[in-house]
């Protein structure tokens, strides 16, 4: 029989038996040799605007076309993209076969400047992006990937000629962070991030913020700035997606103090998942005025609102960025663009949960379905409002065999949306501001959280906006106080601490109602967008809108809902930011 032999790509050195796989499950010991077990097969492929991977100083506003595959070789908690990098088996069968030449034709007819691999680890599809690079430089492209680094050191050898940017997560400064994502030791993304600079590669740092960390963020960030104070750093504030504690996320304004540390090291330090933040702005190093002003645009996301010509300051200094400026941003459309189609398969999970149905088979074979047949464009639709929500329900349900769990939970829906309108008819309806993180991020009007306000009996003041973003815009104080909110409602998605909300107000001297009679509320985890638990949120609003009439018992309430539909007590519940989780852990 023949003997295991190291898989030599990453530096966790699996040791892989003939036909078995190793720790990424995306490669196989074939006839004594290490191979892919998916060559040139692609989850998605599609245009964005490479801040969207995101990028900050190379190539600013540009259109790339990304690609990814599945698998990962970590195993971290809170992972945005969990289900698509721990179900190899499951979600093997939605990938399509793409040749390199078809990815560049697709790039170069879609006038891209490149292509980036991201949402998943490259590692694990080594052989496949190497090719799709190499493709890509002999046609002009540039390339880039998002990587937590764990090349070998030949692996990331032959990987650097054809390579001109990495975004590289590292998970902290010390080993325990390694150990707890299923790695040895953090020397060697030190060691291939120090290699990549040497090259010539452009490089910017992800670190994620949790509760906690901040000692040892600033540790890693010192090593950062010790090769270079201009590399680019992106604090990624915890948002615990996968099964992390939702004690460990952090609240915007300590993600922004934490940032303020590190740049006393850094001269480019951007924060994100912190919707209304302008942490995600390029500030001038000498006086301090902004050069590129951006928002939020998805997790893990941005988008360029404008900037000075050339990133030079008005004070004259020169803000270093690689490749050229594009003269336009390009607009993702629906659920598409960097880690948004992630939302979209939780989106599936979260009401095949409801009909009893954990296994990621069904789960993977709806998304082939879905890719198949472009439906992830008709979901984005589906999920902004009441009734064409009930309508994806009864789809997910006959794709799925599940016609009777379909039709229980759009009856328990119908029933709790009637319930609520009858209640709150005739009622006076307060002015209601719908926000995502600060309150100076609104959500976009067509967004099904004001659905749920002016169903709840609320007056939806997310309207009239110049512009629309993902999921939502910035705005300015005076718009705030133009708008006069009786009441804020902060998102139960990407959010914050109500008193950091009145904090930020009163700092601004942003004196409106929703502030004066202490009206802002933050929506439990996950009730209001992602998934069926929306209609505990539309309880939720219809109390805190309507205090003196409405008196719903919402722990009542959720424990009917997490009993029928989870099959657990509300009391055992520990939510977080998971659309399909009814509890962390």
């Amino acid at each position: 029989m023949t003997a295991a032999i190291p898989c030599k790509i990453c530096e966790i050195h699996c040791e892989i038996s003939p036909g078995s796989t190793g720790r990424c499950r995306m490669y196989t010991n074939q006839d004594g040799c290490i191979v892919e077990r998916y060559p040139d097969s692609y989850l998605v492929e599609y245009p964005i605007s490479i801040e969207t991977m995101p990028l900050l100083h190379f190539y600013p506003r540009g259109k790339f076309i990304q690609v990814s595959t599945i698998g990962c070789n970590f195993t971290c908690s809170g992972c945005v993209s969990e289900l698509l990098t721990r179900s190899v088996a499951e979600f093997s069968p939605s990938l399509l076969k793409k040749s390199p030449e078809m990815i560049v034709k697709r790039a170069r007819d879609e006038g891209c400047r490149g292509i980036v691999f991201t949402m998943n680890e490259p590692t694990v599809s080594l052989p496949t992006f190497s090719r799709m690079a190499r493709a890509a430089r002999e046609a002009g492209l540039v390339t880039g990937c998002s990587t937590n680094g764990y090349f070998t050191q030949d692996s990331l050898a032959s990987l650097i000629p054809l390579l001109d940017a990495a975004a590289v997560g590292i998970k902290g400064n010390a080993d325990p962070a390694y150990r707890a994502c299923g790695a040895r030791s953090a020397e060697p993304v030190f060691r291939n991030i120090a290699t990549l600079i040497d090259n010539g590669i452009h490089v910017e740092i992800t670190v994620v913020h949790e509760r906690g960390s901040e000692e040892d963020l600033l540790t890693t960030c010192r090593k950062i700035a010790d090769l270079s104070k201009d590399i680019p750093i992106q604090v990624m504030r915890f948002i615990p997606f996968g099964p992390a504690d939702i004690s460990l996320e952090p609240g915007i304004r300590a993600s922004e103090n934490l940032c303020d540390r590190i740049r006393e090291h850094s001269r480019y330090v951007y924060l994100f998942n912190s919707p209304g933040s302008p942490y995600l702005h390029t500030m001038c190093p000498r006086c301090g005025a902004v050069v590129v002003h951006r928002e939020l645009f998805g997790p893990m996301g941005a988008h360029v609102i404008d900037l000075k010509q050339n990133w030079v300051c008005s004070c004259g200094y020169h803000i270093p960025f690689s490749g050229a400026c594009a003269h336009t941003v390009y607009q993702e459309e629906g659920m598409m663009g960097g880690y948004r189609p992630t939302r979209a398969l939780e989106v599936i999970k979260a009401i095949t949960t409801c009909f009893g149905i954990t296994d990621e088979q069904t789960s993977a074979r709806v998304w082939v379905d879905f890719i198949s047949r472009n439906y992830i464009d008709v979901l984005h639709k589906k999920i902004q409002a009441i009734d064409t929500y009930y309508e994806l329900v009864d789809h997910l349900a006959d794709l799925t065999g599940r016609r009777q769990e379909g039709t229980d939970l759009v009856r328990t829906l119908k029933e709790h949306v009637e319930g609520i309108s009858t209640e709150v008819a005739g009622l006076p309806r307060p002015r209601v501001l719908y926000s995502m993180g600060t309150p100076l991020f609104v959500l976009n009007e067509d967004r099904f959280e004001n659905k749920l306000v002016t169903t709840a009996g609320g007056e939806p003041l997310n309207r009239g906006f110049p512009r629309k973003g993902k999921p939502g815009i910035m705005i300015e104080p005076a718009d705030l106080v133009r708008l006069n909110p009786e009441v804020i409602i902060i998102s139960g998605f990407l959010s914050t601490p109500v008193e950091d909300a009145y904090m930020l107000c009163n700092e601004l001297g942003i004196d409106i109602p929703a502030v004066k009679d202490r009206r802002i509320y933050g929506m439990p985890p996950s009730w209001d967008f992602g998934n069926p638990r929306w209609i505990l949120g539309l309880s939720f609003l219809a109390g805190v809108l309507h205090p003196q009439e409405i008196h719903r018992d919402l722990e009542r309430e959720a424990d009917r809902f997490y009993q029928k539909f989870y099959h657990i007590p509300y009391a055992d519940a520990r939510p977080n930011r998971s659309f399909f989780r009814p509890s962390a852990g």
